[in-house]
């Protein structure tokens, strides 16, 4: 027959009694002539039996049967913190033939009053298990309410090292390239995992060294703590710890990731490779169309409704279906005089929209030109690998190169309003021509006009459905003005 040890502290951080647990347990099997062959250690609370080495104990309990003789504990609140836990594991023990020995409480053996004794000790172990949680709370939300943050640091602060309780502190060397993700972020003009292969290629790494995480980036955009806030659960108070950002700063790039932000890119929507998503509906569950490259390397535009999914068709088929609809439709005369008034109102949007545009873009420019010093910087410090700041120098030229032949494109936009109102009655009469030409923003402005409510589609009657009701309406127009006794699909008519 072989015993085993079982020693446990609640953190990592008290792992340095470990070696003293283990030896109170030797000096005790030495004592009792027992043989020790396996020790399992944990460094996990004992407010459950969920523990890695004690499953780890019981599995191996379980696989040797009959071999286990005792298992040594240094006391019972090693072994569980609550008396049904206790209990379930002495007696699942008591089941195989092996007895818990505790060095602290040697009379714990299967008598009635080695029972009494366990239960009342596990009682003891759990009430002082309760009170310290109680007074670990009151604690932690006293600390909370004047404005400390006792928790582990997130990245771009550090803990105090005295250990003293003070709030958290500026990690100087992490801090800057926070605030920078932020800024960036606030801007509108990058998205999330844009900014932070950005930092990353500027050096941000976690207090280990590691890349930081995707889902780690993002929380930390929304955790107002940076602003100078602590949080827990519903509670909420000004921190007395320094913010890496400005509450104005958090503020926008909040507006930013819910989509508010003016500025905002909505990538999701505005794609120039499907410029119908979100236009075209489903015709069974009336949701917009998502699309994407799907079957490896295919266009399409599907449903993604759950329990729907009635809508999976290839771009270039709804947009041949949609471009064939188009054709259909021609200006009146009465609306062809409104041409003038449309083309003033057209002109002033337009220039309104190219100084906004032409605004937006020269901030982006200044951002990629200072973002290109700050690399320089970094490297110069050699802060910055040169794989890294290579890499880095190549998309921040190619991205100056789109800003500025955007801005030139921009600029070389003078058409007067007569040049407009021409354009403009051309691709009126030439709706499909006008489609072909336009770029996405004016395709999605074209779909508005004409369309104002969407269109539905499904496959078996494409976009002949009672719910594009505009559509429907001009059919039911033009058959209104043929004669009576001219007759449209079967024989008898329609």
């Amino acid at each position: 027959m072989v015993d085993l040890i079982y020693c446990r502290v609640s953190t990592v951080e008290q792992s340095d009694s470990l070696p003293v647990q283990e030896k109170k347990c030797r000096d005790f099997a030495q004592a009792q002539n027992l043989n020790v062959t396996h020790i399992f250690t944990d460094a996990e609370s004992a407010r459950t039996t969920d523990r890695p080495q004690l499953q780890a104990l019981l599995q191996f309990c379980t696989k040797h049967k009959g071999q286990i003789g005792n298992v040594i504990v240094a006391d019972l609140s090693r072994l569980a913190r609550n008396v049904v836990d206790q209990g379930t594991t002495i007696a699942g023990l008591a089941e195989q033939n092996i007895r818990l020995r505790s060095v602290d409480e040697q009379n714990i053996d299967g008598s009635a009053g080695g029972k009494l004794i366990a239960g009342m000790t596990g009682v003891f172990n759990e009430y002082f298990s309760n009170s310290l949680s109680e007074r670990t709370k009151y604690r932690m939300q006293a600390a909370v309410k004047s404005g400390r943050f006792v928790w582990k640091a997130p990245l771009g602060y550090i803990n105090p090292k005295n250990g003293s309780g003070s709030t958290i502190k500026i990690d100087s060397e992490r801090a800057p390239l926070v605030r920078k993700g932020f800024e960036l972020m606030a801007s509108g003009s990058h998205h999330a995992d844009d900014v932070l292969r950005t930092i990353t290629a500027l050096g941000l790494r976690t207090a280990r060294g590691a890349v930081l995480p995707r889902q780690t980036w993002h929380a930390m955009l929304r955790n107002p703590l940076y602003a100078g806030w602590v949080k827990s659960g519903d509670l909420a108070v000004p921190g007395v710890h320094q913010p890496i950002v400005s509450q104005q700063l958090f503020d926008m790039v909040q507006e930013v990731l819910a989509g508010r932000s003016k500025t905002t890119q909505r990538r999701q929507v505005l794609n120039p490779t499907f410029p119908l998503r979100q236009f075209i509906r489903c015709a069974t569950c009336n949701k917009g169309l998502t699309a994407g490259i799907a079957k490896k390397k295919f266009p399409y535009y599907w449903c993604y409704t759950p329990g729907c999914r009635s809508v999976f068709v290839p771009a270039a088929e709804l947009e041949k279906a949609f471009v064939d609809w188009l054709g259909q439709y021609e200006p009146t005369t009465e609306y062809l005089a409104l041409l003038p008034e449309i083309a003033k109102e057209v002109w002033a949007k337009r220039q309104e929209r190219a100084k906004q545009n032409s605004r937006a873009l020269t901030i982006r420019l200044q951002e990629q030109k200072h973002l290109n010093s700050e690399a320089i910087k970094a490297k110069l410090r050699g802060e910055l690998l040169a794989e890294d700041f290579d890499a880095l120098k190549v998309n921040i030229t190619e991205e100056i190169k789109r800003i500025e032949a955007a801005i030139t494109a921009l600029e070389s936009e003078r058409s007067t309003i007569e040049e407009l109102i021409a354009q403009t009655q051309r691709q009126l009469i030439d709706l499909p021509a006008a489609w072909a030409k336009a770029g996405l923003i004016e395709r999605r402005a074209l779909c508005a006009k004409v369309f104002p409510t969407g269109l539905v589609w499904s496959h078996n009657m494409g976009f002949l459905n009672s719910q594009n009701t505009s559509v429907i309406q001009d059919i039911c127009a033009s058959l209104d003005d043929v004669d009576d006794d001219v007759k449209f699909g079967v024989p008898d008519g329609i």
